[in-house]
């Protein structure tokens, strides 16, 4: 549980409140005043009584350690009420110290400033009640605080902590326009609550303790004056309800009177009842236990930070902190991507360069063989240029003259037929006359086909005007290059095989034998070139003999010829094997 020490003070007492916070909130545990009695021109914080009566306090209630919150007056601080544009959240506390040093009559660039928002009353807009404190104010209280080997955490506004505690303990509060007071001695501190929110705090001074008390007329007219001040500041306030902190009877009595006057409802509020504190606590607080209310109600400032003024803790911009963790495994996320990405390359481009090693070394293999077609495909390439420059001039005269007009139409002088040297490209130029000018570009045209463009002549009349042919035109034709097949993309032919021992085909020939068709295989040896063919009797002079040929040589499927009585002419072969 974290010990909590609230310590607030003014010209004629000090007090301070003891709790602890767990977690079933906030609880009280002691209260305790002393009187101080300063001087006329000594300052609460600077004088030495102070410290001493806060230490003794502390030493009286055996606090030696905690946190500190510090609660000081109305009248220490310059507040006012600023109107800004509605803006993000986050830049609102710059804003806010842009406005306050403009609008303050003290303020400088290390003065603290801090700020609460009220409920806005136009729309677009936010009203802010902003703060500031001299800064050797807070170091005067950091130095009381370390003295007294206290931790100081939040230094409050005193009328703000009393008015918090109201909300937090009694929510009905916030339904309506509140005016809280509580009651010093020979001061007051007012203030006011709309929404939940305090939108307005003054600080009063009477001319004595009894003053403050006893005369009602007075404190009436204070009272009064700080609706018109608040009102002025919001035009649409309106304070249904009046709370004075304390109990007692003289409390009950300034609450009638104070009732009658402002025709509202004002009520006591013990603040002793909003955190049920123990018999023992009641017994210290004694009789007027509203002077309690600030110190009571800032032992809440840890929990409702955001409703209070801490000039310990002014609000500032916050900076975004860096998502480390975020940007660690987006590093992470990026390492494993890129590695993947160069182990993928460093694969696909390892087997890219294998790939290119061994069509390099095909290429080293195959240079000489690169080298003599290079050389080759030079070559050919020269052929090529002179066979296409290679005219038939025979062929191209022959053209002409079936192409031509008949003789006594037109007559042509010599011709020449040219090949360029540089280009390889051919023509042929001659002359012409005719009898008629207007027949000379149907001549011209009759030379034109896909083969041969007939380019634009010039025609002139002879000076001979006695002659048949008066009209004089040149003919300049250009030849298309000759077609020239690429030997690459031809056919090679397939050479015939002939074996020696190849026997005839069934498609040859059959051998004749006087005129008749016979089969090759039914046919008789033919006797080679080394052999002397068998030898036969002689024949008579009146008659020839056939000898047929023995069984053995005939075949099964061929008829024996038998010898005629009449005389046979001899056979006559003729076809393979004659």
């Amino acid at each position: 549980m974290a010990r909590l020490i609230a310590i607030e003070c003014d010209s004629n007492e000090v007090r301070i409140a003891v709790g602890s916070s767990g977690l079933t909130g906030v609880s009280l545990e002691h209260v305790a005043s002393s009187p101080i009695a300063l001087d006329s021109n000594e300052e609460i914080l600077n004088s030495a009584k102070t410290f001493e009566a806060i230490q003794s306090l502390l030493k009286q209630l055996a606090v030696r350690s905690g946190n500190v919150i510090f609660c000081i007056g109305r009248s220490s601080i310059e507040l006012r009420s600023l109107t800004l544009p509605t803006v993000d959240k986050n830049e609102l506390p710059d804003m806010v110290r842009f406005a306050a040093q403009r609008q303050f009559a003290n303020a400088g660039d290390s003065w603290p400033i801090d700020y609460v928002v009220m409920p806005s009353s136009q729309e677009g807009m936010t009203d802010c009640l902003a703060a500031t404190i001299n800064p050797a104010t807070v170091d005067r209280i950091n130095k009381i605080v370390l003295s007294l080997g206290l931790t100081l955490t939040q230094i409050v506004l005193r009328p703000m902590a009393s008015a918090t505690m109201a909300i937090i303990k009694q929510p009905q509060l916030a339904n309506s326009a509140v005016l809280l007071m509580e009651l010093y001695g020979d001061e007051a501190d007012m203030a006011v609550m709309d929404q939940g929110n305090v939108v307005f705090m003054r600080n009063v001074r009477f001319s004595s303790p009894a003053e403050a008390e006893s005369n009602s007329f007075a404190l009436l007219g204070e009272i009064r004056r700080t609706l018109i001040a608040a009102a002025s500041q919001r035009s649409n306030l309106n304070i249904q309800q009046v709370r004075i902190w304390g109990s007692g009877p003289q409390h009950a009595d300034l609450c009638e009177t104070l009732s009658l006057a402002l025709e509202t409802n004002v009520e006591s509020l013990d603040p002793l009842d909003l955190f049920e504190a123990s018999k023992t606590v009641r017994l210290v607080a004694g009789d007027n236990t509203g002077k309690f209310a600030s110190a009571i109600g800032a032992l809440l400032a840890p929990q409702v930070s955001d409703r209070l003024i801490d000039f310990s803790n002014p609000r500032k911009r916050e900076e975004k902190k860096k998502p480390v963790v975020k940007y660690a495994l987006a590093g992470a996320a990026a390492v494993l991507v890129l590695g993947g990405a160069y182990a993928w390359n460093w694969m696909s481009h390892s087997a890219l360069n294998s790939e290119i090693a061994g069509l390099e070394e095909a290429i080293a293999k195959n240079a000489k063989s690169i080298e003599l077609s290079t050389k080759k495909l030079a070559d050919w390439n020269k052929v090529e240029n002179f066979l296409q420059g290679d005219h038939n001039w025979l062929d191209e005269l022959e053209y002409m003259s079936t192409h031509a007009a008949p003789a006594d139409k037109t007559i042509f002088s010599v011709t020449t037929f040219m090949t360029d040297a540089k280009t390889n490209s051919a023509s042929v130029s001659t002359k012409f006359v005719a009898k008629k000018q207007e027949d000379i570009p149907e001549y011209q045209e009759s030379f034109r086909d896909p083969q041969h463009s007939v380019l634009s002549t010039s025609v002139i009349k002879s000076q001979d005007k006695t002659g048949d042919f008066p009209w004089i035109a040149d003919l300049n034709m250009q030849l298309a290059p000759v077609k020239v097949s690429d030997p690459r993309t031809q056919k090679k032919p397939k050479m015939a095989s002939n074996p020696a021992n190849a026997t005839p085909s069934a498609n040859k020939p059959a051998v004749e034998v006087q005129g008749t068709p016979v089969d090759p295989k039914t046919a008789p040896p033919v006797p080679s070139e080394t052999e002397s063919p068998p030898k036969t009797p002689p024949a008579s002079k009146d008659q020839e003999t056939a000898f047929p040929p023995t069984p053995a040589d005939t075949p099964a499927d061929t008829p024996a010829v038998t010898p005629s009585s009449t005389t046979t002419p001899e056979p006559q072969t003729t076809g393979a094997g004659a």
